[in-house]
């Protein structure tokens, strides 16, 4: 695909990632802005490959040469971290004992976002720095794969009743397991937006999809993997500081349409089977935007359908180019945070109904408040 000829932006990261050739320039402040507000957006480690695979490492000032550098060496050390955690997870699934009957059932476990980009090699998981390990099961295998976690070392983390009802009745997932020896989170799926959510999928189709990997794990499909990441940044997720998920559709778009000619026909089809067009429409449209990506026109009037009412259409445009990027600490403006505040809103009538919505968060602001008064009783307790 190609770039399109642009004008200055305001968002400094993805102005650079849309034409990094205009760095070649830059002052000694501008690098340090886009170092800071890239690690800000954890970051750094794709940059730095970004960087070099663009031929621009001579036009860093030295000082930003060490920081890149040390942001390989910790994207390299963080990939190992996560191949490591996912391998001692598959033992604990498919080599347990207790889990025999798994493995010879052949239950998938999916690798999901960053642990599935990495596993596989995908571009968009180089230097990439993932906090935690997603994986996905069926439904009906959950509390067999929960159980062999459990025994090999992860526990849920700490959670009230009212939180383990919210995760297993309504969510997508069950409670974050926290390993007990490594303190590593893992998140477990067994679909891929809440049972609440105005927008659900039917995980089955997604099963039907999948591509093993190596001993039992398994990634998405190349549709299903594009398809999930804008479900999980546009549908899911807060739309705060978002730049390197943006990123992330991006190269997807480019490299999966270069590897198979069909892909935009293939895409669209499965976004309307799994009902994830409008998630998909806003994936293209800040791609386009924030990015200067071109599509196919015939593929740009067929996502267009989708697009929805004017009024949110704007909104969206307006929230999400203020929020996209994380701020530098003493800069902030209040529509930013305005923005942030109607996209956090946005999130949550998405999750829930409001016969759900309104007593869940009644629910959990009782809980901070009373977590407050424990905590300030503690306190006075040691004093």
């Amino acid at each position: 695909m190609k770039k399109r000829a642009i004008s200055d932006l305001n968002l400094m990261i993805l102005s650079f990632f849309r034409e990094p050739e205009r760095a070649k320039s830059w002052s000694y402040m501008h690098w340090e802005r886009l170092f800071q507000l890239a690690r800000d957006a954890r970051l750094m480690g794709t940059l730095a490959y970004f960087i070099q695979e663009n031929e621009l490492w001579e036009s860093v000032p030295e000082r930003g040469r060490w920081l890149l550098e040390s942001a390989i060496v910790k994207a390299e050390r963080g990939k190992r971290q996560t191949l490591w955690e996912v391998e001692c997870i598959r033992k604990a699934v498919f080599r347990n004992a207790y889990t025999l009957a798994v493995a010879e059932n052949d239950i998938p476990v999916i690798l999901l976002k960053g642990a599935a980009y990495q596993a596989a090699e995908m571009p968009w998981g180089k230097g990439r720095l993932s906090v935690d390990v997603d994986i996905m099961t069926p439904l009906a295998t959950l509390s067999t794969v929960e159980a062999a976690l459990t025994i090999s070392g992860w526990i849920p983390e700490k959670k009230s009743e009212y939180d383990e009802h919210f995760y297993r009745d309504w969510m997508h997932e069950i409670p974050p397991m926290v390993h007990l020896d490594r303190g590593t989170t893992l998140d477990v799926h067994h679909t891929i937006l809440p049972r609440t959510g105005r927008l659900t999928v039917n995980a089955d189709l997604l099963f039907h999809e999948i591509v093993p990997l190596r001993d039992n794990l398994y990634v998405l499909g190349p549709c299903d993997m594009l398809l999930h990441s804008a479900v999980h940044m546009f549908q899911d997720g807060e739309l705060d500081n978002c730049a390197r998920d943006l990123l992330d559709l991006a190269t997807m778009f480019q490299f999966l349409t270069e590897k198979d000619v069909d892909f935009w026909e293939k895409l669209l089809a499965r976004s309307q089977e799994l009902g994830v067009t409008r998630p998909l429409y806003h994936a293209v449209t800040f791609c386009e935007k924030l990015l200067g990506m071109e599509f196919p026109s015939t593929f740009l009037r067929e996502v267009r359908r989708f697009r929805g009412g004017i009024v949110s259409r704007s909104l969206m445009a307006w929230a999400v180019s203020r929020t996209i990027e994380p701020e530098i600490a003493g800069e902030e403006k209040f529509s930013v945070s305005i923005a942030r505040l109607g996209l956090y809103i946005r999130s949550h009538f998405l999750r829930m109904p409001l016969r759900i919505l309104i007593p869940h968060l009644w629910a959990k602001y009782r809980q901070r408040r009373r977590e407050r008064k424990e905590k300030e009783q503690e306190k006075e307790s040691i004093h």
